[in-house]
């Protein structure tokens, strides 16, 4: 046993109550190996792997050095870690948004610096996980831009999975938990030479729910995969040539001459539209029963649009479908809003059963965002419900079909190269959170089709390249209904209740320390080895905080 002078000359490494780590000297080595990794763990070329390790790595960076230069550091690695993703995806005045995504990991990074180590034990384990999946679903549910769920670290995961099984009980929001918070309990393993019986209550904790997770996720794919009948669905994308033709046709101001939109729809729409009227009688003599076009897949002036939608009734009654045409309306206006973006659903008969405009507004797009209800139609093949691209960024939005028992849901969407494989991977989140089966029609992206456990079904990513622009699957009839549909967004949250919980436990402890040190610092029977011997004992077990 150490005397009181022995104990005297050895300064604990780490104060529970007073967190200024011992500095590490290789933090920066940690934070080079941590910013390779984030540049695969968020936007299009994503390594599972990297998503669970990048911020180990960075959060050891961030303990081991000062608060300011740390913390600094970590905000600008951030904002220039999305800056160099989204390159070639955004303009100008964009580049100031993603100055959040910095700020918003100073937060979560600095909140475990200052809280984590005076709490100790599990409920350190808590503050960055908490914090950072608060700070994401905050910041999605107060996004009114393009932006939403986008770099949840949970989309990291789509090819995985057993853990993906999670999101139907938890959201997002809670595999994004999960994979934040091995960071700070390997974290704390490391600053305990990896002796888990010195942190033992966050590693036992951890450990047990990414193990029930993995039970949980084998057993669901295993005794709950989909075995009802199938329905073959075709997904259309507009042919590229004519629609980068449209794309790039000069209008110039509206409303235009008379003689203007007779040239306009001789050379660009027409063309346009004959191309997936064809495709889709293609399709149906192929035995689709279900064909679903692209968001923005045609063009029509808003005086043209009854024509249109008469040629489509025609068109689904003759094949006897469910045709869903995906339509701009340019409205006679340069003035915002110009254009409607819209998805309509015919039956076999030609009869509409719904008029669904996008509810989201996506950077610089002309449209008005439409009111975000979520119709849903019963039909043999299941009910069937829509949204349109970034709407599916938007669990809130989408659970309204989950809600209402969708066995279908048909997103429509339009995209671009830089963002269309992670866009993919999002849009099949929202199958598995609402038990429903997916079709998502894309142009200028990823067209894709699973099942409501995330399996793919459909898959064609060669949009840019490829000639055949259309993906044709056979999906399930029947979806499954899930627990998420029933809580909605309460691990999101409670994550946001602990953000502010766990710092103010911190700040109490710290208040009851101070408090308990003024009234001992007179000399008393305390003052003497028994004293010295509860700092020693602090020092070598700081995850338990104060005897």
């Amino acid at each position: 046993m150490h005397d009181a002078a022995e104990v005297a000359v050895q300064p604990p490494t780490t104060n529970p109550l007073n967190p200024t780590p011992r500095r590490d000297r290789t933090a920066w080595l940690w934070l080079a190996v941590g910013t390779l990794l984030l540049q695969f763990a968020w936007f299009a070329h994503v390594l599972p792997i990297a998503g669970w390790l990048a911020p180990v790595f960075l959060l050891r960076f961030v303990r081991g050095q000062r608060v300011t230069v740390g913390l600094l550091t970590i905000g600008l690695i951030g904002y220039l870690t999305v800056l160099v993703a989204m390159r070639g995806s955004i303009t100008a005045p964009d580049i100031y948004l993603f100055a959040l995504a910095g700020l918003t990991m100073i937060v979560s990074y600095g909140a475990d610096r200052m809280f984590a180590r005076r709490l100790g034990g599990l409920l350190g384990t808590l503050v960055f996980p908490a914090t950072d999946t608060g700070l994401a679903f905050l910041a999605s549910t107060a996004s009114s831009g393009a932006f939403a769920t986008l770099g949840a670290p949970a989309y990291t995961q789509a090819s995985e999975l057993t853990l993906v099984q999670l999101v139907s009980v938890t959201g997002l929001w809670g595999l994004s938990f999960l994979i934040t918070w091995l960071a700070p309990v390997a974290n704390d393993l490391w600053e305990h030479g990896f002796d888990p019986r010195q942190v033992r209550r966050g590693t036992t904790a951890f450990v047990a729910v990414l193990a029930a997770t993995f039970l949980f996720g084998g057993a669901q794919l295993a005794f709950f995969a989909p075995d009802s009948p199938t329905v073959r669905v075709a997904a259309l994308a507009p042919d590229r040539e004519l629609a980068s033709a449209a794309d790039t046709a000069e209008l110039g101001p509206r409303p235009l001459p008379s003689a203007t939109r007779t040239a306009v729809r001789g050379a660009y729409l027409d063309p346009l539209a004959d191309d997936l009227f064809a495709r889709t009688r293609e399709a149906a003599g192929g035995g689709a029963r279900i064909v679903v076009w692209s968001e923005a897949a045609a063009y029509v002036f808003k005086e043209d649009e009854a024509a249109f939608l008469g040629r489509a009734r025609a068109v689904a009654r003759d094949e006897g479908i469910y045709l869903q045409i995906g339509l701009v309306s340019m409205l006679p206006t340069d003035r915002y809003p110009s254009v409607e973006i819209r998805a309509i659903l015919l039956d076999p008969a030609g009869k509409v059963l719904w008029d669904y405009p996008k509810a989201t507004k996506v950077l610089s797009d002309p449209n008005l965002p439409g009111p975000g209800i979520v119709h849903t139609v019963d039909t043999p093949y299941g009910t069937l419900a829509t949204v349109i691209c970034f709407d599916a960024d938007w669990p809130s939005l989408v659970r309204q079909a989950g809600m209402a028992g969708t066995d279908l849901l048909l997103v429509p969407s339009s995209d671009w190269q830089e963002v269309a494989e992670l866009h993919a991977r999002m849009a099949v989140f929202r199958a598995v959170e609402n038990g429903a089966n997916l079709v998502r029609p894309t142009r200028r992206g990823t067209s894709v089709a699973s099942d409501y456990q995330g399996r793919l079904l459909g898959y064609k990513s060669d949009y840019f390249v490829g000639t055949d622009h259309t993906m044709v699957a056979n999906v399930p009839t029947e979806g499954r209904p899930t627990l998420y549909v029933y809580i909605g967004e309460i691990v999101g949250w409670m994550s946001v209740l602990g953000m502010i919980v766990l710092p103010a436990v911190a700040l109490a402890r710290r208040r009851r320390h101070d408090d308990t040190r003024d009234s001992s610092s007179a000399p008393d029977a305390e003052s003497g080895p028994a004293a010295a011997r509860d700092t020693a004992w602090q020092a070598e077990r700081p995850d338990r905080g104060t005897p």
